[in-house]
């Protein structure tokens, strides 16, 4: 396994965010009420998870490493997931609250938390057994590393492999701050390693975003003005793409691009519509490389109902037309028409961003 490694200088903290936090723990002190360190917290946040949730649990408790707890948030599930989080017992801590959005469920399970270490895992997604030993070796050996992530495997909302994975050369290592401001970066919070004391440091998620999409996105560029990233160059975990052939989530909305936009124009004084375009673009692409690789496979029924959900999203633009009108051709004049495209998402090939078959 290969880690990469991108250095450079940190920017101004939230100095009354750390200040809080200090304080916090310095009243623990003097009552004597000093929790024990763990070496990782890992915080599953659930909103109705229940046809998933069981699946990321049993991947926490899979792990190669002891020193860990599991911390899940049930942020106003009305669906069977409290009796899920109820039959693990003692082996994970609940908490419970109104229904506030990912951003806020996430940082709940911090407060809550002892570890040194974070590490956040949807509800819809699962860790391979060795993912925490491997990014917690990447954050031992490098002290001023404050985030280790890796690669994911992608399924579709039933669990089904697509064949392929995240993150494409391009991407296969860490970002500096100019290529994380320049660039939506691939990386996702299931396959992710944090170091407390920076994501304290950076004031933790802007529980502003009330959905899920652009919270986890500037939670990143934060995160890199107080230090490097270390890239995990193989797989970590299973990124679950819950929006087809099921919707199990609902698409990031329109107030929190918004919020992101204008949370980073304020702080980096910089063009945030690049960075917006490319996350909104990412399911469309998504959909566009499970329709090319169903019709390669000669399934023109998939084939047609992903790129009618990828019109759906964005009826003006003309690849999504053609991509559809070619599911009522013969499958060997689509095929063909599909070209290196089609035949790229037949190969599996990665669908992060700027790959021939996906663009973020």
């Amino acid at each position: 396994m290969v880690v990469t490694c991108r250095r450079g200088s940190k920017s101004a903290t939230n100095v009354l965010y750390t200040h809080f936090a200090a304080a916090q723990l310095l009243i623990q002190i003097t009552a004597g009420t000093s929790p024990a360190m763990t070496a990782i917290s890992a915080i599953i946040p659930v909103f109705n998870g229940a046809s998933t949730l069981r699946q990321a649990i049993d991947s926490v408790l899979a792990q190669q490493v002891t020193d860990l707890e599991l911390i899940v948030v049930d942020d106003g599930s009305t669906d069977s997931t409290p009796q899920i989080l109820d039959s693990y017992g003692n082996r994970i801590q609940q908490i419970r609250q109104s229904n506030a959005g990912p951003a806020a469920a996430r940082n709940a399970g911090v407060r809550r938390a002892s570890g040194k270490y974070l590490a956040f895992l949807d509800a819809d997604d699962s860790w391979l057994p060795d993912m925490l030993q491997i990014a917690l070796s990447a954050l031992d050996s490098d002290p001023e590393c404050v985030l280790a992530y890796g690669d994911l495997l992608i399924v579709d909302s039933n669990g089904h492999s697509l064949g392929t994975h995240l993150i494409g050369r391009e991407y296969s290592h860490a970002p500096s701050m100019e290529e994380i401001l320049g660039r939506m970066w691939p990386i996702m919070p299931s396959a992710a390693l944090i170091r407390r004391s920076a994501f304290e440091a950076c004031g933790g998620f802007v529980e502003e975003f009330r959905g899920a999409g652009f919270e986890d996105a500037f939670l990143w560029l934060t995160l890199r003005e107080q230090g490097h990233f270390c890239y995990l160059d193989r797989p970590v975990a299973t990124w679950r793409f819950s929006w087809f052939p099921q919707p199990l989530k609902v698409q990031p909305n329109r107030r929190d691009r918004r919020i992101f936009a204008r949370l980073v124009r304020e702080r980096y004084r910089i063009d945030p519509s690049r960075l917006v375009a490319a996350r909104i673009r990412a399911t469309r692409s998504l959909l566009g490389y499970v329709g090319l690789r169903a019709l390669q496979q000669g399934d023109r029924r998939l084939a047609r109902t992903a790129f009618a959900r990828a019109l759906k999203l964005d009826p003006l633009r003309a690849r999504n037309i053609l991509r559809y009108g070619r599911t009522f051709l013969p499958v060997g004049i689509a095929r063909s028409l599909s070209g290196r495209t089609g035949s790229a998402a037949s190969a599996g090939n990665p669908v992060g961003p700027n790959n021939r078959v996906g663009k973020w």
